[in-house]
């Protein structure tokens, strides 16, 4: 063997050594992770059982409740070291049985009314810092039993999954997305508001599982090493040193920790070469985890709610395909009535009218026109949630005799008199030459459309992405309001601000408000439209679902008046008073279901004004959604050829 040769031995000895070395590294940080996840999940097992002693003491005594509460605390300390990976790998077990909202709520695989009674952490917090935790003993006992039993269910099945690296990572990134929208906001301790503790205790179950990956990190990029060790360090002094819930800086938080965390997370996502989940798994997801800031306006999957590829080479001739049908007309059966006549984009497509007006403009429909700006955002549709597929909204339209009257067979024979159109359907839908004209291709096009309404880049929005470091102060206390005394973000969650719930973002809400008839707090009236509970689907006929209504986007309220899903209130200062009152129950009407606090909120007038400077900074340049300049002629119909780009004014 030549010298050559020996070199050439010993450098690829080198590289396997160096390589098999990282191979290990990464495997002993998995192992390590894993024994510590383990770990977590067995001290909160105890720490649940601690709970239950505690609770079984109670005797009425402040001693006995003040030490139910303290174990209540440390039982959820302790899962939130480990929730990470607990509701990163069974999101539906830990909502259902661990950590769910204290509302009942209906099993959604059972087609008829299934009611899940509310159980687990969040209803022992409620209970337990309730005003009389002892009147509560036989409940929380009750729930407690069941608690012991289920978190014993799901740590069994989940330590004996094997966690891989990208689990760890994404987890982490979730977490992030999670503590942001429903820690530090007050969802997740209804009773306690015990939040920024509990943030910090997830921060230290994230970091103490992530700093098993740092020499190995520091091998790959040692720089990066060091910048996110400092963050992390950063960020649980900081949350040491502000743990007052009222007051505590959301937005210095979000722009300071969360943001710049969540896009280190993803470089060291990359650095260490861990597989992306696209790569093993095709599954599309509401989170587009590429995205590196939360209120970036690619951080929503568009396409996963409108069931679309956006990235398909005919996306953009279907989205142009769907404007000119959104404005056209000739969808409705007179000719005269637009899906833009209810939907105004100087509006942010709404029409400014409390209810909008039927077919023919004498009277008007039965509820409000909804903004369709980021609207795309959610797995159910119409005020009522009646309509699961965005594709599916346009039928309901059709059918109505009230808006449009008419069915897909006439309205496909009168697109197909016009040559204009079949060469537009045909740019767009090539694949099907016999069929271009369809039921599909319309409610396509439509929802192609409507999916590409979103908007991101509001002054809010702009400050938070660095496009500008200036933001008003008092949109800066509105936020913090917003997000936290207020408790406006724990129905309208962010990015979207809507009742999409984070943070995987695949179900929405609806809340039950108690919406008066007008804006008179003095002699108020409860509005009797049921919503949710007669929208024809069999599993919303639970008690809980009267007069439940989907819970909108605040995005662009500024430009959507007048509010609520009867158009009760004019301004964004009636609904901040609205709900500063207590919705209807705070008015003293008989609404025995609803889910908005009813006790008042007590923000004084600066406050309830910078609330309304902080949603007026969600404010979007409509300029950018255009209206068609003309419409395709008809042939052989000249009298359809003058209809109006938008259809009839009725409002005029």
């Amino acid at each position: 063997m030549n010298k050559k040769t020996l070199t050439i031995s010993a450098l690829l000895a080198c590289f396997f050594l160096a390589v098999g070395f990282k191979e290990n590294e990464a495997a002993l940080a998995l192992q390590k992770t894993t024994k510590q996840f383990h770990t977590d999940l067995n001290l909160t097992a105890v720490a649940i059982a601690n709970m239950k002693a505690a609770i079984v003491r109670l005797d009425g005594s402040t001693a006995s409740e003040l030490a139910v509460q303290e174990a209540v605390t440390n039982a959820r300390m302790a899962y939130k070291k480990s929730e990470f990976l607990i509701a990163y790998l069974d999101g539906f077990a830990v909502k259902k049985n661990i950590n769910g909202a204290p509302l009942p709520s209906v099993d959604p695989a059972i087609p008829d009314v299934m009611v899940i009674e509310p159980c687990g952490l969040q209803v022992l917090d409620e209970m337990a810092f309730s005003e009389a935790p002892t009147d509560e003993k036989a409940a929380m006992l009750s729930r407690c039993d069941k608690l012991i039993q289920d978190f014993k269910d799901v740590a069994q099945h989940q330590s004996r999954l094997p966690l891989e690296h990208r689990h760890v990572m994404e987890a982490i990134r979730q977490q992030l997305v999670r503590t942001f929208t429903l820690g530090v906001t007050g969802f997740d301790t209804p009773g306690s508001v015990n939040a920024i503790p509990e943030a910090k205790a997830a921060f230290e179950g994230m970091y103490a599982a992530f700093r098993h990956y740092m020499p190995l990190l520091e091998q790959k990029d040692r720089g990066l090493a060091i910048v996110l060790d400092a963050r992390m360090e950063h960020t649980l002094k900081y949350l040491t040193e502000n743990d007052d819930f009222d007051s505590f800086d959301r937005l210095a938080f979000l722009m300071e920790h969360i943001e710049p965390q969540y896009q280190l997370f993803y470089e060291v996502h990359k650095s260490l070469s861990i597989e992306f989940a696209e790569e093993v798994d095709k599954t599309p997801r509401a989170v587009n985890y590429h995205a590196v800031s939360l209120f970036a306006p690619d951080f929503l999957n568009a396409g996963y709610y409108a069931n679309l590829d956006r990235k398909h080479p005919l996306m953009e001739k279907r989205r142009e395909l769907g404007l000119t049908l959104f404005f056209d007309p000739i969808l409705s059966k007179n000719i005269d009535r637009s899906c833009a006549s209810c939907h105004h984009p100087e509006k942010a497509f709404t029409d400014g009218l409390p209810k909008p007006l039927a077919a023919g403009g004498k009277h008007s429909l039965l509820r409000n026109s909804p903004t369709l700006v980021n609207c795309v955002f959610a797995d159910q549709y119409f005020w009522d949630l009646r309509e699961s597929r965005l594709d599916r909204q346009m039928l309901h339209v059709i059918k109505s005799e009230e808006e449009f009257d008419t069915n897909y067979p006439e309205i496909i024979a009168k697109l197909n008199q016009s040559s204009e159109y079949k060469q537009l359907f045909a740019a767009a839908y090539p694949e099907q030459p016999d069929y271009q004209v369809s039921t599909y291709s319309i409610s396509d096009a439509l929802s192609a459309y409507v999916a590409s309404l979103t908007d991101f880049d509001s002054p809010f929005d702009q400050y938070v992405q660095g496009k500008t470091g200036v933001l008003d102060p008092a949109a800066h206390r509105g936020f913090n309001l917003f997000m936290g005394k207020a408790a406006c973000g724990t129905c309208h969650f962010a990015p979207a601000f809507n009742g999409t719930v984070p943070p995987t973002y695949d179900e929405s809400e609806s809340e039950v408000l108690g919406i008066t008839l007008t804006a008179d707090t003095l002699n108020p009236s409860l509005d009797s439209d049921l919503g949710r509970y007669a929208n024809g689907m069999p599993r919303s006929k639970a008690e809980f679902y009267k007069t439940s209504f989907k819970t909108v986007t605040v995005r662009n309220a500024e430009l959507t008046s007048p509010y609520m899903h009867n158009g009760a209130f004019k301004t964004l200062e009636e609904v901040v008073d609205f709900y500063n009152r207590g919705g209807g129950a705070g008015l003293k009407l008989d609404v025995p279901y609803q889910t908005l606090p009813f006790d008042e909120l007590k923000l004084t007038k600066a406050e309830q004004a910078d609330l309304v400077a902080f949603m007026k900074a969600l404010t979007g340049d409509m300029s950018k959604f255009k209206s068609p300049k003309h419409l395709p002629k008809v042939d052989n119909q000249p009298e359809w050829n003058n209809r109006k780009v938008g259809g009839k004014d009725y409002q005029g």
